[in-house]
C-alpha cells in the first residue's frame, strides 16, 4: 500500500518582480525610500536545491515586520551565481514580497517601484501561476 503525503501550503501573499542591475543592497535603499519601509538584511540567505542541475542556489534576503499591522515584507534577490529561485520568473532580478493585511495596496508598490531611477520595470506576479512557489514558503 502507497501513501501520498500532499503538502498544501497557502500562498497567501502578494509578489512583486523588479527588473534591475544594481546591487542587492543598493535596489533594498531605493525600495526603502520609495516605500517608506525600514528592510535591513537577514543573517540568512535563503537556498534552494534545483534538481535540473543538482546544485543549490543562495539568494539574499532583506525583511522587515511591522507589529501594529502584522505586515511583512521580504525583498529577495531572485537572480544567484548558481541560478534562479523563481526559474519561470527570470527577468526578475529581486522579488518583493508581501504578506499581512495588505497595507501596502499593489497596485500603488508597483507604481512607486517604477519611479525609482535605476528600476528599469515591477510588475505583479500571479503565485497561482508559478510553477517553483513552493521556494517562496520559508
Amino acid at each position: 500500500m502507497k501513501y501520498l503525503l500532499e503538502d498544501d501550503f497557502e500562498y497567501n501573499f502578494k509578489l512583486v518582480g523588479i527588473s534591475c542591475h544594481e546591487k542587492d543592497y543598493r535596489v533594498c535603499w531605493g525600495v526603502n525610500q520609495s516605500l517608506a519601509l525600514p528592510l535591513s538584511k537577514e543573517g540568512k540567505e535563503i537556498e534552494v536545491f534545483h534538481k535540473k542541475n543538482n546544485r543549490h542556489s543562495r539568494h539574499t534576503l532583506f525583511s522587515t515586520y511591522d507589529f501594529d499591522s502584522e505586515e511583512e515584507v521580504h525583498l529577495i534577490a531572485n537572480r544567484s551565481k548558481s541560478g534562479y529561485l523563481i526559474p519561470e520568473q527570470k527577468h526578475a532580478d529581486y522579488l518583493l514580497l508581501i504578506k499581512g493585511e495588505e497595507i501596502l495596496s499593489l497596485e500603488n508598490v508597483v507604481s512607486d517601484l517604477k519611479k525609482i531611477s535605476f528600476v528599469l520595470t515591477a510588475f505583479s506576479i500571479e503565485v497561482s501561476q508559478l510553477k517553483s512557489k513552493e521556494n517562496l514558503i520559508f
